[in-house]
């Protein structure tokens, strides 16, 4: 993934997280913010509840590469925030993978039946 397609700030994680719509699951929060770019911007965020610094940043490192794999099906000008929930640490990469695509498929299925 390359750093023009993340969001670091915190002033635009927060402004995100409180004005947008979301989605949840048992293992992530994704929001979804309409974007300025022509392409996706991602940001994210994992509790610190998981574990320490490196645990985390294990946890990132999967979901870079999942959103790598995956971002083609996501929609272009948006901005998406994706919060890691504390039962992140008991799934494999598989797992995970399947429990983020889950929550996109949701996501499909909420904007086909709007």
């Amino acid at each position: 993934m390359k750093k023009i397609e993340m969001i670091k700030s915190h002033r635009e994680f927060s402004e995100i997280i409180q004005k947008e719509k979301y989605l949840k699951n048992k293992n992530f929060s994704l929001y979804i913010r309409k974007g300025k770019f022509t392409y996706q911007h991602f940001g994210i965020a994992v509790s610190k509840k998981i574990g320490n610094a490196v645990t985390r940043n294990k946890y990132k490192r999967r979901m870079r590469v999942i959103l790598d794999n995956w971002k083609k099906n996501l929609k272009y000008n948006e901005d998406y925030i994706i919060i890691m929930k504390e039962n992140v640490k008991n799934l494999d990469f598989q797992e995970m993978q399947q429990s983020f695509l889950e929550l996109i498929e949701k996501r499909r299925e909420n904007e086909k039946t709007k």
